[in-house]
């Protein structure tokens, strides 16, 4: 795997479930993550990898009202439209819930990081997109 950035869009699997994504209608994206959360949830770090959640959910996060005026990549400049709107808030709830469970069982994945810095930035990217998902029970997006 290579990893050039703590961003949620910054390793080759992200960008090979971005691309996979990209090629589907916004029905079949909605469908896909929706399954990648289900994979995290019920069946922890062992049924997917921490990369696709971490995708998976900052695409729903930048679809969100409070995530579609940041910068997320330029390879993926759409991918605040990748989603039917408005995103509903059990999606930015499995999302979290994804989220919690693949990187709370996954300390491989922090220690993955070359020093400390570095994991410092990829955790900030990840409270990151955590507030957002969490924006979405603020009442903007349900």
């Amino acid at each position: 795997m290579g990893t050039w950035g703590p961003g949620p869009f910054d390793s080759d699997t992200a960008e090979d479930y971005l691309d996979e994504l990209e090629e589907k209608p916004a029905s079949g994206r909605l469908a896909a993550v929706t399954t990648t959360f289900c994979a995290a949830s019920e069946g922890g770090s062992s049924d997917a990898l921490p990369e696709e959640v971490m995708a998976a959910a900052a695409v729903v996060a930048a679809n969100l009202p409070a995530g579609a005026s940041l910068e997320w990549s330029e390879d993926y400049s759409g991918v605040t439209d990748w989603l039917p709107k408005p995103i509903d808030s059990a999606l930015a709830s499995s999302a979290m819930r994804a989220l919690e469970s693949v990187f709370s069982e996954n300390e491989s994945f922090w220690r993955s990081w070359v020093n400390e810095e570095e994991r410092e930035e990829a955790r900030a990217e990840l409270d990151r997109v955590k507030a957002l998902l969490r924006s979405a029970h603020g009442g903007g997006s349900r």
